[in-house]
C-alpha cells in the first residue's frame, strides 16, 4: 500500500498525523518513568552501556535520545500537516526513528539477558508498520530489527557478558518465525484490501465491470463481507451512476465509458462505427404548451422508442435535455442511415403521453472506420454537424455527413437532393 501516488501519500499522511501524537506521548512517558526510577535508585543502567559509553554519559544520553526522537516526530508532523502528503521518505524515516528509539532505550536500561524485550516491543511496531505502510517497509524493518539485535548481542559478548550466541540465535529464530507469520497474514489482508480499493476506484470512474472474487477467500472474514456487499450493490450502483433515470438510457458518463470501449474494439477488429445524433424538434414548445410533466413523459417515451428501434448491441444515451445519441457498432453508413430513417418514421407514427402530443426528431448520421481511439471527438463533431444541417433544412429528417462536408438529406419521400452542410454553422 506504500506507493508514491497522490492518493496513497494522502492516506499515509492521515496515518502519520494521528500516530505522531501517540508516539510523542509514549516517548515522553517512557522517559519520565525512566528518569524517576533512576532518581529513586530503582532502575540501574545496563552494564554494557555503562562500560561502553560510561555511566554519566548514559544518563544524559537517555534524555538526549528522547528529546531527539520527540523533535524529529514533531518536525515530521509539522511537515506532513502542511503538505498533507507523506511519501516513502517520511514513512521510512518514522519507522527508523521508532526502531532506533526502542533499541537504544533497551541498550541503555536492559541487561544483556533482557535484550529479547527489544524484539518483543519491535514486533508490535512491525505489525503496525505492515498494517499502515505495507509489506516492503515491514520487511526492511524486520531486517533492521535483526541487525540491531545482533549488534547489541555482539557488544554484550565483547564486554564480558555471559549472554551466549546460541541463546541469542534461538531467541532470534523464534522472533523471526513469528514476525514472518505476521507479515504473511498481513500481506494476505493487504492484497485483498488492495483488490477492493482497485474495484472501488474503478467504480468511482464509472466502471462496474469488476466484482470481488469471494470464492478466492478460503477463510472468509470481514473483508469478504465487504466484497459480498459490494457485489450485491454493484448492479444498482451502475444503474444509478451510468443511467439517466428519466429516459432509462445511458447518461453522458455511461455513454462515454461504453463509447471508448467500443472504439477500442473497432480498432482491434477493423470495423466501422456509426453515431446518430438526435434532437427532439421544438421540445421547448411542448414544455411551454403542455407543461414540464408532459415534457418529462415525452422524454421517457422517447427513451423507450429509441431502445425499441435500436439493435440489441446498439447503445442509446441521453446527452442533454432533449438530445440523444446512438452508438451503432460494426455498422456501415448505409446501415446507420436505415436505422435513422426507421427512428424518424417511428416518431412520425407515434403519439406521445396522455396529451396526444405529436413529436418529430432530427437526426445527424456519421459512420466511418476507426483507425485509432483518437477519432472519438471527430466522429461526435461530424454527427453534430449533420444534426445541425438537419435542423437548418427543416427538421423532421435525417442528414448523413460525408467527406467534403456534403450532407445527403434522407427520409423525405419527395426530396432526395444533396445539400451542403457547412462544417461549423451554429445550431
Amino acid at each position: 500500500m506504500l506507493t508514491d501516488t497522490p492518493r496513497s501519500e494522502q492516506a499515509n499522511a492521515d496515518v502519520l498525523l494521528w500516530q505522531t501524537g501517540y508516539r510523542i506521548a509514549l516517548a515522553l512517558l517512557a522517559a519520565v518513568i525512566a528518569v524517576a526510577l533512576r532518581t529513586a535508585g530503582k532502575l540501574t543502567l545496563s552494564s554494557v552501556a555503562s562500560e561502553t559509553v560510561g555511566a554519566n554519559a548514559a544518563d544524559w544520553m537517555l534524555g538526549l535520545v528522547t528529546t531527539v526522537y520527540v523533535v524529529l516526530v514533531m518536525v515530521i508532523r509539522s511537515r506532513v500537516r502542511t503538505t498533507r502528503r507523506a511519501g516513502r521518505t517520511f514513512s521510512t524515516l518514522m519507522v527508523v526513528a521508532d526502531l532506533a528509539m526502542v533499541f537504544w532505550l533497551v541498550f541503555l536500561l536492559a541487561q544483556p539477558h533482557e535484550y529479547h524485550m527489544a524484539l518483543f516491543i519491535a514486533l508490535f511496531s512491525l505489525q503496525l508498520t505492515h498494517v499502515y505502510f505495507g509489506r516492503t517497509p515491514a520487511l526492511l524493518m524486520l531486517a533492521a530489527i535483526v541487525t540491531s539485535y545482533l549488534l547489541m548481542v555482539d557488544l554484550a559478548t565483547k564486554h564480558g557478558s555471559d549472554l551466549q550466541w546460541s541463546e541469542a540465535f534461538t531467541t532470534l529464530v523464534i522472533f523471526g518465525v513469528g514476525a514472518l507469520l505476521v507479515i504473511l497474514v498481513q500481506s494476505n489482508l493487504h492484497s485483498r484490501l488492495a483488490n477492493l480499493v482497485t474495484i472501488f476506484e474503478r467504480a468511482e470512474e464509472g466502471d462496474f465491470s469488476n466484482q470481488y472474487d469471494v470464492s478466492a477467500d478460503e477463510r472468509p472474514d470481514a473483508i469478504t463481507a465487504v466484497g459480498r456487499a459490494y457485489n450485491r450493490m454493484r448492479t444498482q450502483l451502475a444503474s444509478i451512476v451510468l443511467n439517466d433515470p428519466l429516459s432509462g438510457c445511458f447518461n453522458r458518463r455511461g455513454f462515454e465509458q461504453q463509447y471508448r470501449r467500443e472504439l477500442s474494439r473497432a480498432v482491434r477488429t477493423n470495423t466501422d462505427v456509426a453515431l446518430l445524433a438526435l434532437d427532439l424538434d421544438h421540445f421547448k414548445a411542448i414544455n411551454d404548451t403542455h407543461g414540464h410533466l408532459t415534457g418529462d413523459q415525452v422524454i421517457a417515451e422517447t427513451g423507450e422508442l429509441l431502445r425499441a428501434n435500436a439493435r440489441a448491441e446498439d447503445l442509446v444515451a441521453r446527452t442533454g435535455g432533449e438530445e440523444f445519441i446512438i452508438l451503432a457498432p460494426n455498422t456501415s453508413k448505409a446501415g446507420a442511415e436505415q436505422l435513422a430513417l426507421r427512428i424518424v418514421e417511428a416518431f412520425r407514427r407515434r403519439t406521445f403521453s396522455t396529451r396526444q402530443v405529436k413529436v418529430t426528431v432530427s437526426v445527424g448520421v456519421v459512420a466511418d472506420a476507426v483507425p485509432s481511439e483518437d477519432i472519438a471527438e471527430d466522429l461526435r463533431a461530424r454527427a453534430d454537424e449533420a444534426l445541425y444541417a438537419a435542423k437548418r433544412s427543416g427538421r423532421n429528417r435525417v442528414v448523413a455527413w460525408s467527406h467534403g462536408l456534403d450532407a445527403v438529406r434522407l427520409g423525405q419521400t419527395d426530396e432526395s437532393a444533396v445539400v451542403t452542410a457547412p462544417a461549423s454553422s451554429p445550431r
